[in-house]
């Protein structure tokens, strides 16, 4: 284990194509989880009594988090809406950093970023700043600019 990445192996692109589709799918998964978690576990950190709900419609993975009763500050509000993308960050970058899989941590800087997204972009809807029509198309498009500079990088650097 380790942060950089073995030398490359000679394989078939279709079987870099293949991995790759299903670790993103065990990413979204993971991701989704993770997400509504850290959003419960904030939520009953500041005395609230959340319910979670995961769903699959497709093509959407998806999960929220219902408070008992309104929150009662903005602080709460920040706290709540934050936790879920912040706190998957940091356990998407800490799994980027343990795994040696090209297509793994490509996938993850995709996945760490958009989360990131989420955890700036949610309390702004929270607060009635942000439509939630943003909420669906901004953090995709960061992990989008993340997965193409990261696999720029990784060219770069002789890693892919």
């Amino acid at each position: 284990m380790g942060i950089v990445p073995r030398k490359r192996r000679k394989r078939h692109p279709l079987q870099d194509v293949k991995r790759g589709v299903v670790l993103f799918l065990l990413f979204l998964g993971l991701s989704t989880i993770t997400h509504e978690t850290f959003h419960l576990l904030a939520g009953r950190f500041l005395g609230y009594h959340p319910e979670v709900f995961y769903g699959v419609g497709f093509p959407n993975v998806y999960g929220y988090v219902k408070l008992d009763r309104p929150c009662e500050s903005p602080l709460h509000k920040l706290i709540i809406f934050s936790a879920g993308g912040i706190g998957t960050a940091v356990v998407l970058l800490a799994l980027w950093s343990a795994l040696e899989d090209i297509v793994a941590k490509l996938l993850l800087s995709f996945f760490t970023f958009m989360q990131l997204a989420y955890g700036v972009l949610e309390p702004l809807y929270a607060w009635d700043v942000l439509g939630v029509e943003w909420l669906g198309v901004l953090p995709i498009l960061v992990g989008m600019l993340a997965l193409v500079t990261f696999r720029l990088v990784y060219a770069r650097l002789g890693w892919w």
